[in-house]
């Protein structure tokens, strides 16, 4: 009878761990290989300093990309952002809504999706125009009580919103799901604009009103933190803000690459300081 012992528990781990590296290795090796899916040029507003990084690598340096949905079309506020919608999720595989289940109102689901990421596109372009439209509101609204506090605090903020999304925020925005690949590539064929990467989407009733409706949103991103390179890191370690602030950012540009398994990684930086 063949007896274990602790040498034979530690030779087991360490061939565990050595496979699970070759794996990984293999997937990433993988990605890599070929013309990539996408390839987007990021900036300093969509690639932000990923405070993870250091607590799983301390001697690692890595990204996070900074995306957002876009605002509802009858948002109360400038941070309210468009839900899916029950047809999308109804075309993602989730089940209809069944109002004889009893909690039927306490329905919670999550699936994963192909999210569409949009560069600098008419997603971006749309809240520009809004956030001016607004600004020029409250400016007209101040103009005819130019003494009232709460609508120099509204032209104020409205005024800083506006220029950070000129200057600052990302211009990365998340504008469909899918299931398919290539159907969501017939539809947003620049790959240069859009990248298509995994997520998960999360569903629930909206029951707010009479008529109950599935409705939901994109949860996360699956890849959306990217380590840095050797060669670029101790540079853009020095520049980048050491914690989350609002201090200025150094400008830079990173080509990013989506390989075969729609899995992001930093093909180049340029623009950095000295």
């Amino acid at each position: 009878m063949i007896t274990f012992t602790s040498r034979h528990a530690l030779l087991a781990s360490l061939a565990l761990i050595l496979l699970t590296n070759a794996v990984a290795l293999g997937g990433v090796w993988y990605n890599r290989q070929g013309q990539p899916d996408s390839s987007l040029l990021l900036s300093e507003r969509e690639l932000l300093r990923d405070h993870e990084g250091p607590r799983r690598e301390n001697s690692g340096l890595a990204l996070r990309m900074d995306w957002r949905s876009p605002r509802s079309d009858d948002a109360n506020n400038r941070y309210q952002r468009q839900p899916l919608q029950q047809e999308q999720l109804l075309a993602l595989g989730f089940a209809p809504l069944d109002e004889q289940y009893p909690g039927y109102y306490q329905r919670s689901d999550k699936r994963q999706v192909l999210v569409v990421l949009e560069l600098d596109g008419p997603a971006y372009q749309a809240e520009l125009q809004r956030a001016a439209a607004e600004l020029e509101q409250a400016s007209a609204r101040l103009a005819k009580l130019p003494h009232d506090e709460e609508l120099q605090a509204e032209e104020k903020s409205a005024r800083e919103y506006l220029a950070n999304q000129r200057q600052r925020d990302s211009r990365l925005f998340a504008v469909d799901v899918g299931l398919d690949a290539a159907s969501l590539r017939q539809r947003y064929a620049d790959r240069r604009r859009y990248a298509l990467v995994p997520g998960t989407v999360s569903v629930w009733c909206d029951c707010s009103g009479n008529v109950r409706r599935l409705t939901g949103q994109i949860n996360q991103l699956h890849s959306s933190s990217l380590n840095v390179p050797y060669t670029w890191r101790s540079t853009l370690a020095k520049h980048l803000p050491a914690a989350y602030s609002s201090d200025e950012r150094p400008a830079f540009q990173a080509q990013v690459n989506f390989g075969q398994r729609l899995e992001p990684w930093i093909a180049t930086i340029t623009g950095l300081p000295d």
